[in-house]
């Protein structure tokens, strides 16, 4: 039976403010006067810890992470930093407004804070380097509240109306607005005179008059009044699914986050108050706790509408946490008020019961909650009998699926004492050991499917098919990851314990609007384009297509698997999807989810599609990378380029670059890939370099071309400095620019929020980084010696200067730039003829560009002297006026032979031209 302990916190009195730390061990409690105590509830007769913090304070977060960060708003309108785990902390000054902050919060695990008050305006604040990012509102905030589950900041204002914007980008984007259902506030400080008299003259109509007048007289607090205990914040359900609402019909709302629909509406028996605050329980939320300013307490069960908990409180109510009482199977209620003491109603309510309700998502039975924990080892263990080995005393990670660390330095190395011809040891190459057993070590760190197992010997041993997507990042540390990411947007997903939330955002927020789904079946392969997205869990054979919009219906579909056979990658075009695996099975169906063709090659590990253009990447332990490309359609397919290799590097566990975490999620290494704007595959792999397919349709022409080295555009950019947490991760190849995210941090992919997509020119990587920091600091030493001042010394917040191109290497690389972009081009038009209509244009464009840089090389050549080298660029001018232009440098440099051959050369391509009339 629940009952209630009052206890006493701040013999001073004062309004009281509660929070509770995610590990539900640690409760702040803050005094308004700047005393802040954190509490170990599990051992209660423990002395708390004190802090001296800001004084007038709005309000208080903890960290999600653990019981450290605190944060802290105040009417002055400071926001503060404090270490809650040491007493003496000072404190570190966040953000500061000239009206009062009402409130904060950590998003992004505590990695960022977000602060709203009364100047119209969001702050959000980086807590690692104090970078600032301000977003104008239109009315001011009364309250926040953060969705970690779905990365949804839920802004409520002054007027009534409820904003709800998506935080999984730098920039914040508003997604959802509600209209109508909280109560408008207006805010009453410190200083009016009217509501002192009204605090001091308030009526009671309880029962117990004498003991409400004499907790009426404690309060002196002048703020104390209906206005400001009103509660506008909305709470979110700890799966991140659903919201509640305190309304201004004094009701209680529960709205969908997939589509802010209504599901539930909760009212109270004998209340006609607004609400003071409102919270799901955070275990399960499956109870929905109220208090309103009659100091009534309510605990629903909402999804059965069913009030489990009514009571009426002594203590005048400022808001209230919960926590979990594992023992006893119960729930407490601790509740902040404005006398200094906090109230706790223990064993409130008891946990409910799984069986008693219904899975939303129409799942049968329970084994559908339970897919990663049993299945796992039962998959693990099929695989490695259908490789012909067993692993005996191997301990599976069941959180992290295909994510085993092939290199765990923690397994026993395994000595082989039996194996006598390892005896001896060939040092000097005489030849009295076999070939095969001087198998040199690099070969073995270089491969993944190698092992050493003990000085000389190298054993082979299956390699483990992980799940392939485009852009996807790992699991890491953290409890989200990206499942894809590519130009239209990225899918990320949340881990909450055997369930997943799955949320789809766009770049382009004008046209697509982000939406979330609860995931029960652990998708970890995904696809996006501009119609939908295609999901898959591996390891079920499951996949799931979503539309973006509600014209057209999602469709599931499950696929036969061989014992130790996963799906390891997908992809979808708005007409067809295709679907790989790690036996080679290729499967193709239409946008309905209609089978329309199988077929049998190498092991598939990473798959895109445009149009009915599909390309492949095959994984062999004995015959490495190679991939294929092909068309397809309902009643045809034909082959471009069948199982060719694959020049990309493999990841080398040895080399700094080599993200461990990254390559335990994708041990080749392949970042992306997908087709170009003109429909040329692409390839973007550990190396950085961005490689294009060119002359693809043809067999004995095609080639991989590196257009452009990341790594080195990156140190060109930043003054010739290697930064190794700088990182590139593509999404696109349009054109001439590589559009892709830059990552700065010690991990290779990006995390939340995801930066703004950056822009990156194509550069041939023809040049040399030493020779082009000699000519940098040779043009920094002439420019100090005439004086003129550097432009780096000038640099605003130390920004770099980029490194200049010599006139000569540029040339050299804008030729060769303008080559290759025009082959790719011509290719298309006459193959699949003008897409945009703007092509030609861009030829001729290229054109232009090759001999203007040509002309620059062959300048240089005649002021060398060096006839030779300039006729043999004169000869790959491709406009009869380029070549009139060389005649004229070349008889400025008074090389007679040489405007003799080159008048040559105009003569005879005049000639062709005329035969060919």
């Amino acid at each position: 039976m629940a009952s209630v302990v009052d206890k006493s916190v701040f013999d001073s009195g004062g309004r009281t403010t509660l929070a509770m730390a995610q590990d539900n061990v640690h409760l702040c409690i803050a005094s308004k006067k700047g005393i802040v105590k954190v509490m170990n509830t599990e051992r209660v007769q423990d002395e708390p810890r004190v802090l001296e913090v800001a004084k007038d304070l709005t309000s208080i977060t903890f960290g999600a992470k653990d019981d450290s960060t605190l944060l802290v708003t105040s009417k002055n309108g400071d926001a503060f930093l404090y270490d809650a785990r040491d007493e003496n902390t000072q404190g570190r000054l966040l953000a500061r407004s000239v009206l009062p902050i009402r409130d904060c919060k950590l998003i992004h695990s505590d990695k960022q804070a977000v602060f709203g008050g009364d100047d119209l305006q969001l702050t959000i604040v980086n807590l690692a380097d104090g970078t600032k990012n301000h977003l104008k509102i239109e009315e001011q905030v009364s309250s926040l509240s953060y969705g970690d589950q779905s990365n949804t900041l839920a802004v409520s204002l002054v007027n009534g109306k409820v904003q709800f914007f998506s935080v999984s980008s730098a920039v914040p984007n508003k997604v959802h607005e509600l209209n109508d259902y909280i109560p408008k506030q207006s805010f009453k400080d410190a200083g009016d005179d009217a509501l002192l008299s009204n605090v001091l003259g308030s009526d009671n109509d309880d029962d117990d008059d004498d003991d409400d007048d004499t907790q009426e007289e404690r309060i002196k607090d002048p703020e104390f009044c209906d206005d400001n205990r009103i509660c506008t914040n909305v709470a979110w359900h700890p799966k991140g699914m659903h919201f509640a609402l305190p309304n201004k019909d004094k009701t209680i709302s529960v709205f969908n986050i997939k589509d802010y629909s209504l599901q539930k509406s909760l009212t109270t028996s004998g209340s006609n108050k607004l609400f003071c605050d409102v919270q799901f329980d955070p275990r399960d939320g499956n109870y929905i706790a109220a208090v309103d300013l009659n100091n009534h307490l309510t605990v629903w069960d909402w999804k059965k509408s069913e009030v489990k908990f009514s009571r009426k409180l002594r203590q005048n109510v400022t808001n209230m946490v919960w926590s979990i009482q594992e023992e006893s199977n119960c729930f407490d209620l601790i509740v902040g008020t404005w006398n200094g003491a906090i109230l706790t109603v223990k064993s409130i309510v008891e946990f409910a019961n799984p069986a008693d309700y219904e899975i939303e998502s129409g799942a049968k039975n329970n084994k559908g909650l339970n897919l990663f924990v049993d299945d796992e080892a039962e998959s693990d263990d099929d695989e490695n009998k259908a490789n012909g080995t067993e692993d005996q005393n191997e301990e599976i990670d069941d959180e992290n699926l295909f994510t085993e660390d092939e290199n765990d330095d923690t397994k026993k190395r395994k000595y082989h004492f039996d194996d006598e011809e390892d005896f001896i040891d060939d040092d000097d190459g005489a030849g009295y050991v076999s070939a095969k057993k001087h198998q040199p070590q690099e070969y073995a760190v270089s491969n993944p499917y190698y092992s050493v197992t003990s000085d000389r010997k190298i054993q082979s041993k299956p390699y483990k098919y992980r799940p392939f997507s485009a852009g996807a990042t790992p699991f890491a540390n953290s409890d989200r990851r990206y499942l894809t990411m590519n130009e239209i947007g990225y899918v990320s997903t949340v881990k909450n314990n055997s369930q997943y939330s799955v949320t789809v955002s766009f770049f382009d927020v004008g046209r697509f609007r982000e939406y979330h789904f609860e995931d029960l079946f652990g998708y970890d392969v995904a696809f996006l384009n501009e119609n939908g997205t295609l999901f898959a869990q591996s390891k079920l054979g499951q996949i799931n297509y979503r539309p973006h919009t509600s014209l057209y219906s999602n469709w599931t579909k499950t696929i036969p698997l061989q014992q130790g056979e996963r799906i390891t990658t997908i992809a979808a075009t708005p007409k067809m999807v295709y679907v790989g695996t790690s036996f080679g099975y290729f499967r193709v169906f239409n946008e309905y989810g209609v089978p329309l063709t199988v077929e049998k090659m190498v092991p598939i590990v990473a798959l895109t599609a445009q149009d009915y253009k599909v390309f492949t990447v095959h994984f062999s332990p004995l015959h490495g990378l190679s991939y294929s490309l092909f068309e397809i359609t309902t009643d045809s397919s034909r082959y471009f380029q069948r199982e060719s290799p694959l020049p990309i590097e493999l990841p080398n566990q040895q080399s700094r670059k080599c993200d461990r975490d990254f390559i335990a999620n994708n041990p080749l290494g392949i970042k992306s890939l997908f087709f170009s704007s003109y429909g040329d595959p692409c390839i973007f792999g550990i190396d950085d370099v961005l490689l294009v397919l060119s002359k693809w349709r043809s067999g004995a022409q095609c080639r991989w071309i590196p257009i452009l080295d990341s790594n080195f555009e990156v140190w060109r950019m930043s003054g010739g400095k290697d930064h190794s947490d700088v990182h590139v991760w593509p999404l696109s190849f349009s054109y001439d620019t590589l559009n892709c995210i830059l990552v700065k941090g010690k991990h290779i992919w990006p995390d939340f929020p995801l930066p703004l997509p950056s822009e990156m020119q194509v550069q041939i990587p023809v040049l040399v980084k030493s020779q082009l920091m000699s000519e940098h600091n040779k043009e920094r030493k002439e420019r100090a010696e005439a004086g003129i001042e550097d432009d780096e010394d000038d640099a605003e917040d130390g920004a770099e200067k980029e490194v200049q191109i010599p006139q000569n290497f540029a040339a050299e690389e804008e030729y060769l730039r303008s080559k290759i972009l025009s082959e790719l081009l011509q290719d298309t038009i006459e193959n699949d003829g003008e897409m945009y209509g703007n092509e030609n244009k861009i030829i001729a464009s290229l054109i232009g560009i090759h001999d203007k840089s040509l002309l620059r090389l062959f300048a240089i050549a005649c002021s060398d002297q060096n006839p030779e080298r300039a006729l043999s660029i004169a000869q790959e001018l491709k406009q009869d006026k380029a070549l009139t232009a060389a005649v004229k440098v070349s008889e400025r440099a008074e090389m007679v032979s040489l405007v003799k051959k080159i008048n040559d050369i105009r003569e005879a391509r005049y000639n062709q031209q005329m035969d060919n009339l």
